[in-house]
């Protein structure tokens, strides 16, 4: 496994062992050091003093003696040996003693305790089988003439420590006293030392890992809840409840802040879910009026064409009746002209009287289809004023429905932005449906500006038809007069000539009565002409109504697949 693999508990006790062993390890090689020199220092102050002590009761002429009459037979040699060997039972931890001659940097033997008797026999012949150090250190002392303490060395028969005190005589440097002690008590000491601190440092050790352990597993709880609850996040889980720890750390803090993000973060995709929901059911629901609008927009399209037809029919006709209208007012200003022939002409008057009324009777007629039609023009702009009213209330609803998308979004962008990284794939899907929303309001904006203006363009035609209708109804009425008053002319073509006066001013009201029927109908003509003009206009605009619609129901269509891809990405979290 490798090293970065391995927990942060893990890691931190790997880096912190070695530490501790390296700290243990120096304290004990200090305190053996110290040990030793301790030891060693109060060797060289026992050296130093057996040393003087022993050079102070040697007889320098017994050596002087000895070093020119060399060998056993010398009683002088029995006398220091003698010496040497009280001064080694006295001491108890002197090891051996010995006298050198040094010539040419050799040492010769003078005298020695008893036990290196067997070591030294030719008195006469340089000492070969010596320790370097132990001929370094009678070198000093012999050329320096002051005493030289060796540091604890190594032969075969063990350790040692020397020391080298010069012998003089007569202010001369004659010979090298040397006194040897075993060093292997500071050996075994330095070893019971190092044993002792061996077990100890490896009890710390062990102490100081189980601490460690124990310290690092407590303050890694916090951060071991933040992972798995981080872990948690990233798997789309939000169904933790908030928690707080009472460690009041950067873990226990961070533990807490990722903790109540989790609690927002859920009550965000939650928010989101039910906003997605409500947004499907109203697009739903705007889809359904929608179709709705575009089928009624095709009828009242539809019905606006036939409109138009009839209106072009009823123009036509109108026109019909002004030429008749005409035809009757030349006619009675020929019966006029014709008062003095009435008696001659009374049958041809009667004759004209009843095709006069037959006229007028088709015009009734006439008049009273025109006036049904323009009553149902009128109740037709009526009910397209009344659902282009509705129009704008869906237009209302896709405003609104907008808007609340678009603080949605708004909502999500900025709980994204405090998620972080694991909130940018939030940001972009608000993003999208912030741009979605701001042109679908732009789209209702267009449509209410649409409605407006339609409903504008209805209310003129509402009026002009109401107009035209109350015109039709009072050229109805004229021409009813008109009716009346050829019948009255039936009726007096029997009495033409008692009655010729009479006549006469029924002829100048029936020429007036023509002439303002001739002038209604035109103005009805003319009203015929504004209503299929409008009707035009109506039809257009309900084309472009039904245009702006499909292109609604398309806007609409795409805002559910976003809403189904946004339902689709909040129900990947576990709420």
């Amino acid at each position: 496994m490798k090293f970065r693999n391995l927990s942060l508990k893990f890691k931190f006790i790997a880096l912190l062992i070695p530490v501790v062993i390296i700290i243990f390890t120096a304290i004990l090689l200090l305190n053996i050091n110290t040990l030793k020199s301790g030891l060693s220092r109060d060797l060289n102050h026992e050296l130093e003093g057996v040393g003087n002590l022993t050079a102070m009761q040697l007889d320098p002429s017994q050596v002087t003696s000895l070093i020119d009459h060399k060998g056993t037979d010398n009683p002088d040699f029995t006398k220091l040996q003698s010496q040497l060997d009280f001064i080694k039972k006295v001491q108890g931890t002197m090891s051996s003693g010995y006298i050198w001659e040094m010539k040419d940097g050799q040492a010769y033997p003078v005298v020695f305790t008893s036990n290196l008797n067997g070591q030294a026999k030719d008195f006469g012949k340089p000492f070969i089988d010596l320790s370097p150090v132990n001929i370094k250190a009678a070198q000093e002392a012999y050329k320096t003439g002051k005493r030289y303490i060796t540091d604890v060395y190594d032969d075969s028969l063990g350790s040692w420590k020397t020391i080298m005190q010069p012998i003089r005589s007569e202010g001369k440097i004659i010979a090298v006293l040397g006194i040897d002690y075993s060093a292997e008590y500071i050996n075994n000491a330095v070893n019971t030392s190092m044993t002792t601190e061996i077990i100890i440092t490896l009890i710390g050790i062990a102490v100081t890992a189980l601490i460690t352990y124990s310290v690092v597993h407590r303050l890694l709880v916090p951060l071991r809840r933040v992972v798995t609850l981080a872990n948690s996040i990233a798997d789309g889980d939000l169904t933790a409840q908030e928690m707080n720890t009472d460690i009041n750390d950067e873990v226990g803090q961070l533990y807490n802040a990722i903790s109540k993000m989790n609690t927002q973060l859920r009550m965000l995709i939650q928010n989101i879910q039910n906003q997605a929901s409500s947004m499907m059911e109203h697009i739903e629901q705007f889809q359904t009026g929608a179709w709705e609008t575009a089928n009624f927009s095709r009828s009242v399209r539809k019905d606006v064409s036939e409109v138009a037809g009839q209106t072009a029919t009823t123009s036509k006709i109108s026109e019909e009746t002004v030429v008749v209208l005409e035809e009757t007012a030349q006619g009675i200003q020929r019966i006029a002209e014709s008062t003095s022939l009435a008696s001659e002409e009374s049958n041809q008057m009667a004759e004209h009287a009843d095709s006069g009324y037959e006229v007028l009777q088709h015009i009734i007629t006439q008049m009273e289809t025109i006036n049904a039609s323009v009553g149902q023009i009128t109740n037709a702009f009526h009910t397209l004023h009344q659902q282009i009213t509705e129009i704008g209330t869906f237009s209302d609803l896709i405003t609104e429905v907008s808007q609340q998308t678009n603080l949605l979004s708004l909502n999500a962008s900025i709980e994204a932005a405090r998620a972080g990284e694991h909130g940018a794939g939030f940001a972009v899907v608000a993003n999208e449906i912030r741009k979605l929303a701001e042109s679908t309001g732009k789209s209702a904006a267009g449509i209410m500006d649409l409605v407006a203006r339609i409903k504008e363009s209805t209310g003129n035609t509402i009026a002009a038809a109401e107009h035209g209708q109350l015109e039709a109804t009072r050229g109805l009425s004229l021409a009813s007069e008109a009716g009346q008053a050829f019948n009255r002319i039936q009726q007096s073509t029997s009495n033409v000539a008692m009655q010729m006066q009479e006549i006469s001013a029924a002829l100048q009201q029936i020429s007036a009565s023509s002439e303002e029927a001739t002038a209604s109908v035109t103005e009805l003509k003319y009203s015929a002409s504004n209503i299929a003009l409008t009707s035009g206009q109506v039809n257009e605009a309900a084309g472009n109504l039904l245009d702006l619609i499909e292109e609604m129901t398309r806007a609409t269509e795409s805002l559910g697949n976003v809403s189904s891809q946004l339902q689709e990405s909040v129900m990947k979290f576990k709420v």
